[in-house]
């Protein structure tokens, strides 16, 4: 269901279109593209206890701590969107497929950048079993980049602009490591799948194996709770190297606690 309402952005107003939990479109109603007022965090719902002693439910950004419909506490300099995955293009996705040889266990972690064409693929890494890096690869998204995403992928335009690795460039090279026999590990992985355009039946998601009820819990929060390892903490960005490993230990972790075996 698509719903509507206008949103608060510097200068001019938009139209602001949610067309899924976490999807947003925005629509300019003028000719000249605006600065966008946005919260950059989530929705989280917090209890908070009442006049009279009862608990009241509400939802609040974890970014600024301000309620749903408030006006955003950061500003960019134009709007992004990206398109719901019912709606992707789905004739370059790409199916691991079988080798000659045993099968084997894999951590991937990918960072995405906002352009013209929507969420695109801007960085892949794959580690093995043991956290070494089987490979490393930033790729050259097809549309305009609007936005770099740094404060999640790290990246600027300084470290893309003589990239010439494309999306087919990244999927050989996946392809070429992983078979269909094998299992990928990750912090919801379907981002990371749905970034590379390739499907895969044996995953392992963090985000699912350590669910924390109403929401998904962060890869560093976990990575902190379980594994005692700081990560993500600095300004420029995620490693996506650092992810990939700790989405790795934390499924080790898990198997430590629940057969006791050793790794």
């Amino acid at each position: 269901m698509i719903t509507a309402r206008m949103s608060s952005v510097i200068g001019e107003p938009c139209l602001f279109l949610s067309l899924s939990l976490s999807t947003y479109l925005y629509i300019s109603l003028s000719l000249s593209p605006p600065r966008c007022l946005y919260h950059s965090g989530k929705l989280k719902t917090k209890k908070t206890r009442g006049f009279k002693g009862e608990f009241d439910l509400s939802k609040n950004y974890d970014c600024c701590d301000q309620p749903d419909g408030s006006n955003g506490c950061a500003v960019a300099k134009g709007h992004v969107y990206e398109v719901p995955y019912i709606y992707r293009d789905c004739s370059r996705y790409r199916h691991t497929k079988k080798k000659n040889f045993a099968p084997s266990v894999w951590a991937i972690d990918c960072e995405m950048c906002y352009t013209a064409g929507g969420v695109e693929l801007i960085r892949v890494t794959v580690v093995n079993f043991m956290g070494e890096k089987a490979l490393d690869m930033l790729v050259r998204p097809d549309h305009r980049i609007l936005d770099y995403n740094t404060r999640f992928s790290g990246l600027t335009r300084k470290d893309l602009i003589e990239v010439q690795n494309t999306l087919e460039d990244a999927q050989k090279s996946v392809l070429r490591i992983v078979s269909e026999d094998c299992y990928i590990i990750g912090h919801s992985l379907e981002s990371d799948l749905h970034a590379l355009k390739i499907t895969h039946g044996n995953v392992v998601d963090t985000s699912i194996l350590y669910f924390g009820g109403e929401f998904k819990r962060g890869l560093a929060t976990l990575s902190a709770e379980y594994l005692g390892r700081i990560i993500q903490s600095e300004d420029s960005g995620h490693d996506s190297t650092e992810d990939a490993i700790a989405a790795l230990d934390l499924v080790k972790h898990k198997l430590k606690e629940k057969e006791n075996i050793k790794l």
